[in-house]
């Protein structure tokens, strides 16, 4: 019987509630901790996608911005830069025009009405 005085003695049993209420708070605090370390890699993860999206369209823009800079590097390239800009020709070219072929004006055959359209024009008003 003492035992069971001792099990329920108030005093044993407010320090393990209270033990009980510490363990869940701590619990609670790291479940707590746990949930934003979730969201912070989350949103690492996603920052790295859009990092990696942008380093890949840097690095394709970079290729061609070198493409452009070798081509105007060279003197054909030069030539067809000022030729854009300037609508420049060498000494001796003469000036294209190009003409569009005309169009014919001929009126197209018009289609004898048919029964329906003779009698959507009765009601027509």
């Amino acid at each position: 019987m003492a035992t069971f005085r001792e099990k329920h003695d108030p005093i044993r049993v407010f320090w393990r509630r209270l033990g009980m209420v510490a363990l869940l708070a701590l619990v609670i605090m790291a479940a707590s901790g746990v949930w934003n370390v979730y969201h912070k890699d989350r949103e690492a993860r996603l920052l790295r996608v859009q990092s990696e999206l942008e380093l890949s369209q840097l690095t394709q823009q970079q290729t061609q911005l070198n493409a452009r800079i070798n081509k105007l590097e060279s003197p054909r390239g030069k030539e067809e830069t000022l030729r854009e800009q300037y609508a420049v020709g060498k000494q001796g070219e003469g000036m294209i025009i190009i003409v569009d072929p005309e169009q014919s004006k001929e009126v197209p055959a018009t289609t004898t009405p048919s029964a329906i359209h003779w009698i959507e024009s009765l009601f027509d008003w």
